[in-house]
């Protein structure tokens, strides 16, 4: 095994002087400090720096935007940060088509404003993902993460049609294409959202898109209480309405429902739904404050941040427990997920965990797993870890990706 000193002069050559740095400690990956940040121009080049980077034994974490460095497990060592900041093109929009292909490392924020930029059609990628940053669109895939509007749209595994990709060993692949309906082959795209960078890098990705709806109204119901927000939740998924997002924060009590459609039958929605729940519509200077802090929420406190899943039935339970031990959480009731922000404490997550767990649950790390020991990750069923060791070893059975970060990765 070389050390990335060692390897330094090989790097260069790959990639320029100019984009091979010394770490600091900003770069550092859930704690864990690497030796060198590494930015290749393009997917030759991400190749190439994958193949030497396994030749000399050195771990690679890849890096976007780093607004989700720290989500899942801290990497057993990251010797060399890859970065994809120079992938950032917009390989393709048909608008007819209803699809966008795009470099792995374009920020989300860029591809919303690009595709709004088109003459003649509005359309958007519909992920909204936490927390608000520069996200990049590989980065979103890597994490498969989802805001508010996975209530309508789903999450980047819904939406993604096909993947460019990248394996440890700088062997470059491709999976699915450029059109909705497609069933050729295995589904690597999907594979790969949620993966956190630990099967392969990600260079390019196909997505669905969709037109921007002309109007969207904001309903809210405000000072609920935690049995009448889960009979709400049960109301919402039978109400005559088009629901772009529904969420609750707590302990605030507050539940916010977006619809969607054209100006009249938005107000036609908003009505029929205010009365439902027994709130009002708020105007659109108060609908964005109230967005923004939704999408904020609960990121900006101090603490560990924690995903959560249950049945859709069990959402009153998941009240009771993010009363419990969250100092503040955003429930999606539609879809039975939450985000909650908890003490930097293992023993407070393992409880956490176990309350969730109790309920049919699960529960990830999101946010300062590093601080929380390895105790606070759970022990997974050891079937689903096995199946998730032997995908992880057809794809880098050296370990170079992000080794340890994720459930089964070795």
């Amino acid at each position: 095994m070389k050390t990335t000193e060692a390897a330094l002069p090989a790097f260069v050559d790959l990639v320029g002087e100019k984009w091979v740095r010394d770490a600091t400690a900003a770069d550092a990956v859930a704690g864990v400090q690497p030796a060198l940040v590494v930015a290749p121009e393009d997917e030759d080049g991400v190749a190439a720096v994958l193949r030497l980077a396994t030749r000399d034994g050195l771990a690679v974490v890849v890096r976007g935007g780093g607004t989700k460095l720290d989500w899942g497990r801290p990497p057993r060592r990251c010797d060399v940060v890859l970065s994809t900041e120079r992938l950032t093109a917009l390989v393709e929009h048909e608008p007819a088509d209803l699809i966008c292909v795009v470099q792995a490392g374009m920020q989300l924020a860029t591809l919303q404003r690009r595709l709004l930029a088109t003459a003649g059609h509005r359309q958007q990628l519909m992920l909204d993902p936490p927390p608000p940053g520069p996200q990049t669109v590989g980065g979103v895939l890597a994490c498969n993460a989802a805001g508010g509007r996975r209530t309508r749209y789903g999450t980047p595994r819904d939406l993604v049609i096909g993947a460019r990709f990248v394996l440890a060993d700088g062997t470059i692949a491709h999976s699915g294409g450029k059109v909705v309906k497609n069933v050729a082959g295995y589904d690597i795209a999907r594979l790969l959202c949620g993966s956190l960078g630990t099967l392969a890098v990600i260079t390019q990705a196909a997505f669905r898109l969709h037109p921007v709806p002309q109007a969207e109204r904001t309903v809210v119901a405000e000072n609920v209480s935690a049995t009448r927000l889960a009979e709400l939740g049960d109301a919402l998924r039978t109400a005559p309405v088009v629901i772009g997002a529904a969420d609750v924060l707590w302990p605030d009590g507050l539940l916010a429902v977006r619809v969607e459609g054209t100006e009249e039958s938005a107000d036609a929605q908003a009505a029929t739904l205010a009365a439902q729940l027994g709130g009002r519509v708020l105007d659109e200077s108060d609908a964005r404050l109230l967005q923004k802090s939704m999408r904020h929420a609960p990121w900006q406190g101090d603490g560990t941040i924690v995903g959560v899943g249950v049945p859709r039935s069990r959402i009153r339970q998941l009240l009771d427990i993010c009363s419990d031990f969250a100092a503040s959480a955003v429930i999606r009731p539609c879809v039975g997920t939450a985000q909650a922000l908890v003490p930097t404490d293992s023993d407070v997550v393992i409880r956490f965990r176990a309350a969730v767990t109790g309920v049919g649950g699960h529960l990830t790390v999101h946010r300062g797993g590093g601080a929380i020991g390895d105790a606070a990750f759970g022990d997974a069923d050891e079937t689903a870890v096995e199946l998730m060791r032997a995908v992880t070893s057809r794809f880098d059975p050296t370990a170079t990706l992000s080794p340890g970060r994720h459930l089964g990765s070795v």
